[in-house]
């Protein structure tokens, strides 16, 4: 697919996805906000699904709903919030307000667990390369007309006609929009300069979307089944799949000249939205971008001088998709549990006992669940056992697995220090326990160092005399913890 060419105001270089803290509403049927970190506090608005807001305070509250059935863990942090879009309140001009709501319900909107590197290649190596793949011919059906939009769309868009005694009368605003889940989002036009217009606006109806124009001849694309936007869907016409449609570009041009670029991800048969192609600042139109595989692809961009030039220089870059992004329940309330526990530097040594560890805010079964512990003491959930855990801290020991340290305590006399490694996407990876005590007889301990990337236990024993049995395991990359000679 070509797309238009423009000047590049920025190279695309290689970066990660890091920025401010921006989250988009996660929650289909809308996310509640109250004026207290607490579910019997006060609701203040309703924020519809898609919605970009700014995260301006974590609470460390911890907060469990069910999502049919299914435990979904998070916390409660304070944001703020506008009616830019939807009327989220009772105000019809745009304001900014802050409130508190449930963050299991928000997703980072610069994805620090997406990367894209780019390097730059000769014209060479990019014909060698478009030359081995299939045409792309991917088109969708749009209805450009609005009474045809009006007749389509009768039952679940409201439209309205606005009359500006300056100006002129329109007959293509819209009041409001009924999603499929039947919630209704009312528009706010007081804050908002849109409309249908000939030859660049329309409805797709396979994937029911809208595309208006707003203001510097931007698009407003709105999602009619869901009430996302710009924020996380993409005009149509920028919408190039990977090849075996696990991934597509997305954009939506801005109207400062440049396209907003994102990725999206097909996840259980629907795309979601993945991340900001470039989360820190504008890249302008692509001349030309082609997928090679799921994870790769090239592209062409005009030389700065060359943008008005009828035949332009051209500058050529292949690329790579790292994504790490967590997409089960598992891995997020993972993720949870990981960001509210302290870390602890390294080296380190973990000497955990009844003296020096206090025992309070034992984690609930849908924490143990989540953290697996069934599967490091087989016993846990048995009759009589009485087994509890609590966090100890974390260490960073790699960016592409989570390792922490849980205290488990055996009844009221035997409790155990265990490092476990975790994916990112919830997997046990490994574990080893790294410090026990034990009140019954006191006869026993265990102890250990830990490093960058090696562990030393220490078994002490006391019987006439003390004895001590020392072992040491290096942590692999992949997290496993495996056994050394000293």
């Amino acid at each position: 697919m070509k797309l238009p060419s423009i000047l590049l105001l920025l190279l695309f270089l290689s970066f990660n996805s890091y920025g401010q803290e921006q989250y988009l509403i996660n929650a289909e049927s809308g996310l509640n906000v109250r004026e207290k970190p607490n579910v019997s506090s006060a609701k203040v608005a309703k924020i519809p699904y898609g919605v970009l807001v700014d995260k301006i305070e974590d609470t460390a509250i911890p907060l469990t709903v069910y999502d049919n059935g299914t435990p979904v863990m998070g916390k409660w942090v304070k944001i703020r919030y506008d009616n830019y879009l939807y009327l989220v309140s009772k105000e019809k001009q745009q304001i900014r307000k802050e409130g508190y709501v449930f963050d299991g319900y928000l997703k980072q909107y610069n994805n620090s667990n997406l990367k894209i590197t780019t390097q730059k290649i000769s014209e060479l190596a990019y014909t060698k390369i478009v030359s081995t793949l299939p045409k792309a011919t991917q088109a969708y059906k749009k209805i450009g007309s609005l009474d045809s939009v009006k007749t389509v769309l009768k039952d679940r868009v409201t439209w309205k006609n606005s009359d500006d005694k300056e100006r002129y009368s329109r007959d293509d605003v819209i009041e409001s929009i009924t999603l499929v889940n039947g919630q209704k989002l009312l528009l706010n036009q007081d804050s908002n300069d849109y409309g249908f217009s000939k030859g660049w606006s329309g409805y797709y109806p396979d994937l029911d979307i809208l595309v208006l124009e707003g203001g510097h001849s931007s698009d407003m694309v709105l999602n009619i089944k869901t009430g996302e936007s710009n924020n996380s869907v993409g005009n149509p016409e920028y919408l190039i799949p990977s090849p075996t449609n696990k991934y597509r570009l997305n954009g939506y041009h801005s109207g400062q000249e440049c396209v907003i670029y994102s990725l999206q991800k097909k996840i259980d048969g629907k795309f979601i939205y993945l991340g900001k192609v470039n989360p820190d600042y504008d890249i302008c139109i692509f001349h030309n971008f082609k997928w090679v595989s799921d994870t790769q692809f090239v592209y062409t961009l005009i030389y700065p001088d060359d943008y008005a030039e009828k035949n332009p220089r051209l500058t050529y870059y292949s690329g790579e998709i790292e994504d790490k992004t967590p997409t089960t329940q598992q891995a997020s309330n993972l993720k949870t549990i990981a960001s509210l526990i302290k870390t602890r530097t390294l080296p380190a040594v973990d000497s955990t006992n009844f003296d020096n560890f206090s025992k309070d805010n034992f984690y609930k079964k849908e924490a143990i669940a989540t953290l697996q512990l069934q599967k490091i003491f087989p016993y846990y959930f048995k009759e009589g056992y009485d087994s509890k855990s609590i966090a100890s801290y974390k260490l960073e020991f790699s960016k592409d697995f989570y390792s922490l340290v849980i205290v488990t305590y055996k009844g009221d006399h035997e409790m155990v220090s265990t490092l476990i490694n975790y994916s990112l996407n919830g997997e046990l990876l490994d574990y080893k326990t790294i410090s026990y005590d034990e009140i019954a007889e006191g006869w026993s301990r265990i102890e250990s160092k830990i490093e960058k990337d090696k562990l030393t236990i220490t078994d002490i024993l006391w019987t006439d005399d003390k004895q001590e049995e020392t072992t040491y395991f290096k942590i692999e990359t992949s997290g496993k913890i495996t056994p050394i000679k000293k």
